[in-house]
């Protein structure tokens, strides 16, 4: 029963789709083929049942689904119920669908959550999450445009730790964030200081694509293991984080 973790999926699915019976043409909205990720879904698929057994949990932190209405991403939520495992998940900033957590809850497939500013128990162990946001310091950061969405999101990262703490004091503490949560120019951020304070053990991120992911910061950082999971940094397969 082991944790894996794998984000930023990119799906866009505008009908019901089976695992395998994908027409490209007629059932993809968004094709990520531009971005050099020929038919990822396929690298996703394979990549997932070769690695995932049904008991195992996957944590996918965001960038889920292109769409932009909720009953447009059930087809890609459809299309991961059909992979074996449990999943968490939690939103990114592509997430436009995800304006009520409380309906985005009662749309997701049996076995599958949503977490947003709280957290679930997978194998014993707290899992919380939000999304995050750019940090202060960071070359894509404007104070009048990001601060209160920052400050926001770290907000709703300390309600899902401190309700954790209060309510399950002894179990170790996974934290499932979209953007991450420190960059070589933004080397503190409020996440961080959270993450410490409340004894957060590993932290798993995305957004990062491209070039971009060679900036990306992992290993031991303060005493948190810090790990990147977005689907192209990894090769389009689950990554296990957990025994």
């Amino acid at each position: 029963m082991a944790i894996y973790a794998l984000s930023d999926l990119h799906l866009s699915f505008n009908r019901e789709v089976s695992l395998y019976d994908i027409d490209p043409e007629k059932d993809i909205d968004k094709p990520m083929d531009v971005f050099g990720w020929d038919r990822h879904y396929h690298q996703i698929r394979d990549h997932w049942l070769d690695t995932v057994q049904p008991e195992d949990t996957v944590l996918i932190p965001g960038d889920i689904s292109w769409a932009m209405k909720l009953e447009v991403a059930r087809y890609d939520f459809g299309w991961i119920h059909q992979l074996p495992g449990k999943k968490v998940l939690s939103p990114g900033n592509h997430c436009y669908y995800a304006q009520s957590k409380k309906k985005v809850r009662q749309m997701l497939p049996e076995g599958m959550e949503w977490i947003d500013a709280d957290y679930t128990l997978v194998e014993g162990k707290v899992v919380a999450g939000t999304r995050g946001w750019t940090l202060p310091g960071d070359k894509f950061y404007n104070e009048e445009e990001d601060r209160k969405i920052y400050e926001r999101q770290v907000g709703r990262l300390e309600i899902a730790l401190e309700m954790a703490e209060r309510e399950q004091p002894d179990k170790e503490k996974i934290v499932m964030l979209h953007y991450p949560p420190i960059t070589p120019m933004a080397s503190e951020s409020g996440f961080m200081e959270l993450m410490k304070k409340y004894g957060v053990k590993l932290c798993v991120y995305g957004h990062l694509h491209g070039r971009a992911q060679e900036d990306a910061i992992e290993g031991n950082v303060d005493g948190i293991e810090l790990r990147l999971v977005s689907c192209d940094a990894i090769g389009f397969c689950p990554v296990k984080i957990w025994d």
